[in-house]
């Protein structure tokens, strides 16, 4: 066997291998980041059905603020939604980028309400609003760094996909950069 073939042969093993390698890199941080998108998802099912015992216990007590109940609970439906287009599509920045607008939008409706219940502090000690209440607020303090762990994947998985020549096979193989939350 000549020189020239088997030197085609070694550069295309040594393009195979390293192209191989390159996409498991770029899958394995992708799984990071819809893991990551994972723990967040769950901690907002676990806020959202701490939130819907509590709402539900402080409609009759504070009736009077019915609006401000009725905008947290269809925040919350916008959130909850929001949020599953999110799990399911990690990767998709436009998903990301509508949870966090409606995140907003619930976290403004929310603090109307804490607000309230911090009028009435009769209403928030009672054990069928307190118990619940602590939940959510457990949860909301995780979500800070849960969101910050999903950020970072997404970062460093865009990174990835921007390093050369890692960048040349981000067409061949559909790679897209991960949105932010």
């Amino acid at each position: 066997m000549s020189l020239e073939p088997l030197a085609a042969l070694l550069l295309a093993a040594v393009l195979f291998f390293w192209a191989t390698g390159a996409h498991n890199r770029l899958v394995t941080l992708r799984n990071a980041v819809a893991q990551a998108g994972a723990r967040l998802a769950e901690a907002l099912a676990q806020r959202d059905a701490a939130q819907t015992l509590w709402l539900r216990e402080v409609q009759q007590p504070l009736a009077a603020e019915a609006g401000s109940l009725q905008a947290l609970a269809d925040a919350q439906q916008l959130e909850q939604t929001a949020a599953r287009a999110l799990a399911a599509r990690p990767l998709d920045a436009t998903a990301a980028r509508e949870w966090l607008a409606v995140e907003v939008q619930r976290a403004s409706s929310a603090a109307r309400v804490l607000a309230l219940l911090e009028q009435h502090a009769e209403v928030g000690l009672q054990p069928a609003v307190a118990e619940p209440l602590a939940v959510w607020q457990e949860v909301q303090a995780r979500l800070p760094l849960l969101r910050q762990a999903f950020n970072d994947a997404a970062a460093e998985h865009d990174r990835a996909l921007l390093q050369l020549p890692t960048r040349l096979l981000v067409p061949l193989f559909r790679f897209a950069s991960a949105g932010r939350v």
